[in-house]
C-alpha cells in the first residue's frame, strides 16, 4: 500500500549509505534492454565495484596513515618554535648585555677618570659619616673592655700562685 512512498525512499537512504547511484537490480534492468547495451559500458561490473571499494578503504588508510604523519611534523615544528623562541630570547638578552659593554667600551679615559674620582670622594663621605656614627658608643665600650682586661690581668697576676694551688689541689 505505502510501496510507492517506502520504495523511493528506502532507494534514496541505500544511495547515502553506500555512494552508489543505481542498485545492482537497476543496473541489470538497464542493461538487458537494447538501448542499455551501448550504456553497460559505463556501469560497473561486481568485480570493478568490489575494486573500487577496495581501492576506497586503501586510499583511507593511506590518508589516516599521512594525517599521522602530519601530526608528526607540526609536533616538531611547534617543538622547533618554542626552541627558536627560547634562542631568541637569549639573544636579545645578549644584544642588550653587548650594547652594555659597547657603551663602556666607548667611554673615553678622561670621563672614566671624571667620574671614578666622584665615585670614590662620595664612597669616602658615607664611610666617614658611617664611621661618625655611634662612634661615642664604641670608644665607651672599648675602654670598658680596656678597663676589665687591665683589671683581669691584674687580679690574675697577683692571686696566680694561690689559684694554681686551689686547682692543684683538685686534680689529687
Amino acid at each position: 500500500m505505502f510501496d510507492f512512498i517506502l520504495l523511493p525512499l528506502f532507494e534514496a537512504v541505500f544511495r547515502a549509505l553506500t555512494g552508489r547511484l543505481f542498485t545492482q537490480q537497476q543496473i541489470k534492468s538497464i542493461t538487458s534492454h537494447t538501448i542499455g547495451k551501448y550504456f553497460s559500458d559505463f556501469f560497473p561490473t561486481p568485480k570493478e565495484d568490489r575494486d573500487a571499494r577496495q581501492k576506497v578503504e586503501e586510499a583511507r588508510e593511506h590518508i589516516a596513515t599521512a594525517s599521522n604523519i602530519i601530526g608528526d611534523i607540526q609536533k616538531d615544528l611547534e617543538g622547533q618554535e618554542q626552541k627558536l623562541s627560547a634562542l631568541l630570547e637569549d639573544v636579545e638578552k645578549n644584544k642588550g648585555l653587548a650594547d652594555h659593554y659597547r657603551t663602556l667600551a666607548e667611554t673615553n679615559g678622561e670621563k672614566f677618570k671624571a667620574f671614578r674620582t666622584e665615585m670614590e670622594e662620595a664612597l669616602r663621605n658615607e664611610l666617614t659619616k658611617q664611621a661618625e656614627n655611634g662612634r661615642r658608643r664604641r670608644q665607651i665600650a672599648a675602654i670598658a673592655i680596656w678597663l676589665f682586661t687591665l683589671f683581669s690581668g691584674a687580679v690574675l697576676g697577683t692571686y696566680f700562685k694561690d689559684i694554681w694551688k686551689w686547682v692543684y689541689s683538685f686534680l689529687q
